[in-house]
This record gives structure tokens, sequence and C-alpha cells, in this order.
């Protein structure tokens, strides 16, 4: 295997791996496309959250990472970014474990590294917003805007973009000046992992960027923590009203980007084959497990008995993949497996 993360000690806090499970739990990830064991993980306990959390609060406490500029932040991030585009590959096949074709994975990878590069130039234009004036209507006093970080965040992704979700997250804590901890999905954790190892090699400060491995409690024990000042979480609607519900005892500032149910609307003077082009990209685009999949097809009725016949045409000529085949390892326009027998039953 292609990674330099410890699977025997998957945890990443303080700078340091760490290994030890409550109870001896274990996260096991599996490939989806034979649903074959590929990792054991020993999973996080409430030790682990205490660790990380108090990892993260010291750093801030301790380093500079908060109150330098957001330029020389913005250094560390461009760092991480080439470190993503150099493990391109490697990332990719980790993240294509859960059931998205390689090509699709391939790209998430340049998008991870973009986002790091937009946001390192997002810190910098931070600098040269600090410090604005602002208009008081009494003369005697005089005001300006600074901007701070936040302190603590917890981030929370799903596992249908496991390193894109992630860096959604982290790169704008990251360039604004927190620490992070983040809670990947049980089910795809492995990118998650690596890139702990990229931010490392990046010079970032032991404890302002950390990883948990775990289920469902890791992330209700991170939302409910006094000492996390924000929690951003990505995933279904229940499980994000339980993340609001508990991170509402401490009054935690909170972010949800929760499931959706989009809609493509096809009126009566379209191209009937654009319009199923975009009807197939929007419903079968990573397997068709994305919170934006156009789930909904609104048509016209006048068009709408041929515009159904050609998309079931079209659909079932999609070509059913193992990602991670070599002779589909280019290969775009296939629909790989849903991530678990439990998912396909779910949406089944």
């Amino acid at each position: 295997r292609a990674m330099s993360a410890p699977w025997t000690r998957p945890h990443f806090i303080g700078g340091q791996w760490h290994s030890g499970a409550a109870g001896g739990a274990t996260v096991d990830v599996y490939n989806a496309s034979n649903e074959e064991l590929v990792a054991r993980l020993p999973a996080a306990g409430e030790q682990h959250v205490q660790m990380a959390v108090a990892a993260a609060s010291n750093a801030l406490e301790m380093t500079d990472w908060s109150s330098t500029s957001g330029a020389a932040r913005a250094k560390f991030l461009r760092v991480i970014a080439q470190g993503v585009l150099q493990a391109k590959e490697k990332l990719a096949r980790l993240d294509s474990l859960m059931g998205k074709p390689l090509s699709e994975a391939m790209w998430d990878m340049d998008d991870v590294a973009a986002c790091f590069d937009y946001y390192a130039e997002q810190a910098v234009k931070l600098d040269e917003r600090q410090g604005t004036p602002v208009a008081l209507p009494d003369g005697d006093y005089a005001g300006e805007l600074r901007y701070a970080a936040v302190g603590v965040v917890a981030a929370i992704v799903p596992w249908n973009y496991p390193l894109l979700m992630a860096a959604w997250k982290v790169a704008p804590a990251l360039a604004a000046g927190c620490a992070v901890i983040l809670k990947p999905s049980e089910l795809s954790p492995l990118s998650a992992m690596e890139l702990a190892v990229i931010v490392s090699a990046a010079g970032v400060p032991a404890g302002i960027f950390n990883v948990l491995i775990g289920a469902g409690r890791v992330g209700a024990a991170l939302s409910s923590h006094a000492r996390v000042d924000k929690v951003a979480f990505t995933g279904s609607v229940p499980t994000g009203a339980a993340v609001m519900r508990a991170a509402a005892e401490s009054v935690t500032n909170v972010s949800l980007e929760l499931g959706g149910k989009s809609a493509i609307i096809v009126f009566d003077d379209v191209d009937i084959d654009t319009a199923v082009e975009w009807v197939m990209f929007g419903a079968f685009w990573t397997n068709g497990q994305i919170c934006s999949a156009t789930s909904r097809l609104l048509v016209h009725s006048s068009i709408a008995d041929r515009l159904l016949a050609r998309l079931k045409e079209c659909a079932a000529s999609i070509p059913l993949c193992d990602p991670l085949a070599p002779e589909h390892a280019e290969a775009t326009g296939t629909l790989g497996p849903l991530i678990s027998g439990a998912q396909r039953d779910k949406v089944a």
C-alpha cells in the first residue's frame, strides 16, 4: 500500500500519531467494489477527543498561528496544495475505495489543491482588510474592523467526497488562523490521514491540524465540547439537526451543509439529447451520491415521453466498473458501486 500514515495509529493529535480505542472498538474500511476489508483501524474514544481539543487549544495559545499575518499562513497553504498534487494518484486511489470512478477522484484532487491555493489568496487579502476604518456618528470616537480567528474548529465531513469536503473546511479554517480537528466519515477515512502527513510535512505547527477516526459518537463528542469554538458539518439532515442540538448546549457557532432534493427543470423548447446529457450528469456523477444530485426531474408534458425514453436508453448504456481496475483507470462516463450494502438498501 502506498501510504505513509500508520494504520495501526490512525489518530493524528498534536503532531503525533496515536493508537488505542476505548473498549477495543475498530473502524473497518472496505473496498466498495468487492466488499473486501482494506483496513481495520482502532477507533477514537472520549480520551482522544479530549486530547485533540487540548492539543488544538494549546497550539493556539503557544504559537503565533492565529496572530501572524494571513500572508504568512498562505505560504503553508500553498505548500499543502503542492503536497496534494505530488500525492495526487495515491490520494485519488484512497478516495476511489468508496466506489468513485478513479478519473473523477483524480479531478477531485485537482480541486483539493486548488482549494488550498484559493484560500491562500484569501488569507493574503485578509491582511488587506484588517484595520478598515468604520465610520461612527460621534467624532470623538474612532473605529476599525479587525478579523480574528474563531479558535478551535471541529470539521465533520461525509464519505462521498472524502478529501475534497475536508479541504473545503480545513483550508478556510487554517487561512483564518484557526486550529482544526478533522473527523472524516468512518466509511472513507484514509485520505484524511494522508492529509495529516501532508500538513505536517508543510511545517504547520503541531496541534493546529488534528485528525480523529471514528463513528458518529466522535462527532457528537466534538459537537458538544465546550472548548470547541466552531463546528462545520456536512451530511444528512437528521445528523445535522443532532449536531446543532449538541452544539446548542455551549452556544457553539455551527455551519451545516445538508442533503437536498435538487430538481432539474426541462422546458418544451429544449434539445432532447442535450437535456438528457445534463440530467445524467446531475444524477450519476459520483454514482449519484451527491447532496446536489438532480434527484427530481420536472419535464414539460409535451416532451416528457420522448425525453424519458431517451434517458432510459442512455442510462442503460452506462458501463459499470471497478474504479481501481487497471482497464478503468482513465475511463470517463462510467458508474462505480455505491459505498456500502447499507447505502444501497437505503436508496433502492
